[in-house]
């Protein structure tokens, strides 16, 4: 090579040598001697390859699982794919190695590819990992599940998935906002780093929910110890999890299932109080079809408005006259008959149905209401039940206002009914509604007392007309030792300080009733009075015919 020539490859920064090739007398390539070497590649690897030597004595310092033979011939045969990819120890850079034929020699070009291998890592670490907390995602999750249990097959021992979720998310994001959020799940992930190992794999499904895979698992009891020193870990922390846990073999052999098992376990830990870790059984299984046959059901009888409304009279204690009715939701199914609304009401508050068919009920009591007043002169209450997923609707308060323009009915008139579970998410917006529907000169009622928790304290914060007296309260109220009957006279003295009216429920016997008209209770509501009426015994008994109305005397319908 001239001299020019020679220095101007040599200020090339790309590493560039130039060789001969040596043929053997057949015509075979079957060396190269090294001509020249730019301070390009003597950088990369110019200890260990030197001018006018030849390329076998330093080929495999550079590199031993490269073709150098192939890569020549088909570079003078001008063919493509004649590259190859290699990392350097020595610059701790990656390289792309390309040969060309030119004039009789032979050019190898090391281009350094590292900042394109560095994008690609980061574009497929997004593709396999969540980007805030850094673990492993469910597509990552879904190919290793299906590696181990294959693993698992093969050796016969037991993969155990366990289903991680946050509890009050939501409510952490609504009052926090979602940069706390992010905390907590960064704060869980931590958490869950520190069990990683070969046979415990740790991935973020999304949202707030996180799987771990126990692997190489012999028995049930070393998945109940490690599955406890995670819980714990939590516990230490502060952080309140529900977690669901489901085996392979015992409890299915397919992914698919085992993961909807583990979720199983999840709602049931929710469900009993959450802050805790459940193992699948199979009756959870037969419980979810039976659920899943029920919200079918739900749902058609939504859209085909097959429910109906029955009022309960409510009685003034003293006057013996009618206070007003409460609104109660009756379901009647072709093939399970009648379903009581304690079955039906939590499957579809916890399927999101609650709300279209609460707006039945909100409709269907206001169009009963206007007609009342219009036909009867009927100057009572209508108590309505509202659900705390009703509640916390954006649109709520709107859509009562909706409503008293479009039935035209007096406030006044109107009570909403609410329990102590109204006060379980963002209190003070609660509150804020709550004042909204009694500016509206709607009365508001707390329903079930006594049976929450903190309710003493509850008087005192909502915006209250009245306070309903729980059956639980009223059924032993006769008793000789006198215990239900003191409890529930301080209960009554307590909110008529409040300035709270009292309705006492469930009052089925003469003996109940006037235990609490001496202990001064309100209004009272139960069998002994009026049982839930259909609405045209109701209009017939507004009509002026008492024999209209159902009690434990007369069932006549």
């Amino acid at each position: 090579m001239s001299l020019d020539l020679k220095l101007i490859i040599n200020n090339i920064a790309v590493p560039i040598l130039v060789g001969e090739p040596i043929l053997n007398p057949t015509g075979e390539i079957v060396d190269f001697n090294i001509l020249f070497l730019n301070t390009g590649f003597k950088k990369v690897a110019g200890k260990f390859f030197q001018e006018n030597a030849k390329w076998s004595d330093f080929k495999d310092k550079l590199l031993t699982d490269v073709t150098w033979s192939e890569l020549a011939l088909k570079s003078i045969r001008n063919e493509k794919d004649n590259t190859h990819t290699y990392f350097s120890p020595l610059t701790n850079l990656w390289y792309r190695i390309e040969m060309n034929y030119s004039n009789g020699y032979i050019i190898v070009t090391l281009i350094n590819i590292t900042s394109e291998k560095q994008f690609r890592k980061r574009i497929y670490d997004s593709s396999i990992r969540d980007s805030l907390t850094g673990l492993l995602n469910r597509v990552s999750f879904k190919e290793t599940f299906d590696s181990v249990l294959d693993i698992a097959k093969y050796e016969e021992t037991m993969v155990a998935i366990l289903v991680i979720d946050i509890d009050n998310m939501k409510n952490i994001n609504d009052s926090m906002g979602q940069k706390e959020g992010d905390l907590v799940l960064i704060k869980a992930s931590k958490i869950l780093k520190q069990f990683e190992r070969e046979t415990i794999k740790v991935f973020r499904s999304g949202d707030d929910e996180f799987f771990v895979l126990l692997t190489k698992i012999t028995n049930q009891d070393s998945v109940i110890t490690i599955t406890d020193t995670i819980f714990e870990a939590f516990q230490m922390e502060q952080l309140s999890v529900s977690g669901g846990i489901a085996i392979y073999p015992e409890h299915s052999e397919e992914q698919e299932e085992l993961v909807r098992f583990a979720d199983m376990g999840v709602h049931y830990a929710k469900k009993n109080g959450k802050n805790n870790f459940v193992f699948f059984k199979p009756d959870m299984q037969r419980v979810f079809i039976q659920q899943l046959s029920m919200h079918t059901k739900i749902t058609n009888a939504v859209l085909t408005s097959n429910f109906k409304l029955f009022y309960q009279p409510q009685f003034d204690i003293t006057s013996e006259t009618l206070r007003g009715f409460e609104a109660l939701i009756r379901w009647t199914d072709n093939e399970l008959g009648e379903v009581p609304p304690s079955i039906f009401i939590p499957i579809a508050e916890e399927t999101g149905l609650i709300i279209p068919i609460s707006n039945w009920v909100l409709n269907t009591a206001f169009e009963t209401l206007k007609k009342w007043q219009d036909n009867y002169d009927f100057k009572g209450i209508l108590s309505i039940n509202i659900s705390p997923c009703q509640l916390k609707q954006d649109t709520f308060i709107e859509s009562i206002s909706s409503l008293l323009k479009k039935y035209d009915v007096n406030p006044e008139y109107l009570e909403f009914e609410v329990t102590e579970g109204v006060m379980i998410n963002n209190i003070e917006s609660t509150i804020e509604k709550l004042k909204m529907i009694k500016d509206m000169k709607i009365k508001i009622s707390l329903d079930d007392f006594g049976t929450g928790y903190s309710s003493l304290s509850y008087l005192q914060t909502l915006p209250l007309n009245t306070l309903k007296i729980d059956k639980s309260f009223i059924n032993n109220i006769t008793s000789q030792d006198g215990i239900q009957a003191h409890i529930t006279s301080s209960i009554i003295n307590m909110v008529k300080r409040l300035g709270l009216s009292t309705i006492a429920e469930g009052v089925e016997y003469p003996e109940q009733m006037n235990l609490l008209k001496k202990i001064n209770c309100n209004i009272v509501q139960g069998f002994l009075k009026g049982k839930p009426m259909p609405e045209d015994l109701c209009d017939s008994y507004l009509k002026g015919n008492d024999k209209a109305l159902l009690t434990n005397g007369n069932d006549i319908k």
